[in-house]
């Protein structure tokens, strides 16, 4: 019974979305990761002072960190590691450095970077899943200093300082309804656990006035945008065909673009 209803809800999620505005995305980037190892890109994320992109690789701390200036050239050895099995990557304002959120129980770490901003080491900061599933990649809200994940189509938030979930700060994502074809009222986004046909790891938070919270679905291969504080659907961007994308990491945004990772090509590629 309980699959009967979680097909039928995702029946009526892909009719609600049907008709909606969509904006169609071009890509504007491309970040070609150096190395060899690993299939799955971890994140994107970019440094608050000189606006150069941190690129990673998921899957083992020995895999590839790169990084990139604006225009998209790599300016780190091609030698230099992750040095933490990292999922999310997020820049910390007030600590100067990166953050990075690792698989499973490998905590959150703190990355220490040198003067030209090559990251050296990594120092621990909370030990134990601060994440609601061992892949689950952070997304980062600067202005409340709070880490979002995706946990069924719930943007679950995590306080940025300490590490421990902040029931009272998550989000609510009401996949699929808009303003104009609102929830019944007795949705509850809780009760789904794996969102169907939707990238389940990752989510991102853009901090775009009423598109804060986005999801990758990999059915209509669109990302989908929702108001942090309604939860409803407000944007639908629609993907170029050639774009490649997955259920699970390889998702990411930072300064304004919408970045998803092409194995095949090595690349992070950067739409808008």
């Amino acid at each position: 019974m309980k699959s009967v209803f979680l097909m039928f809800s995702f029946l009526m999620i892909q009719l609600l979305v049907v008709g909606q505005t969509i904006r169609k995305v071009n890509k504007v980037s491309v970040l070609q990761m150096p190395g060899r190892g690993g299939d799955n890109g971890g994140t994107v994320a970019v440094h608050g002072r000189t606006r150069n992109y941190y690129a990673t690789i998921a899957g083992n701390k020995t895999f590839s960190l790169a990084i990139f200036n604006g225009a998209g050239e790599r300016t780190s050895p091609a030698d230099l590691a992750v040095l933490y099995d990292v999922r999310g990557m997020w820049y910390n304002q007030a600590a100067k450095t990166f953050y990075a959120n690792g698989y499973g129980r490998n905590g959150w770490c703190k990355y220490l970077i040198d003067e030209e901003g090559i990251p050296y080491d990594v120092a621990p900061l909370f030990e134990g899943q601060q994440q609601p599933f061992p892949q689950s990649a952070g997304a980062y809200n600067q202005k409340e200093n709070v880490v979002y994940f995706l946990k069924g189509s719930t943007a679950v938030a995590y306080d940025g300082e300490s590490g421990k979930e902040l029931p009272e700060k998550k989000k609510l994502i009401k996949v699929g309804y808009t303003v104009k074809n609102p929830p019944p009222a007795n949705y509850n986004s809780d009760t789904i656990s794996i969102l169907p046909g939707y990238n389940n790891t990752s989510l991102i938070y853009t901090g775009i006035s009423n598109n804060e919270l986005g999801i990758l679905n990999v059915e209509t291969r669109e990302i989908e945008l929702y108001s942090s504080s309604t939860g409803l659907l407000t944007t639908r961007l629609q993907l170029p065909p050639e774009a490649v994308v997955r259920e699970k990491l390889n998702f990411a945004f930072c300064n304004g673009i919408y970045w998803l990772y092409d194995a095949s090509k090595r690349s992070w590629i950067g739409y808008r």
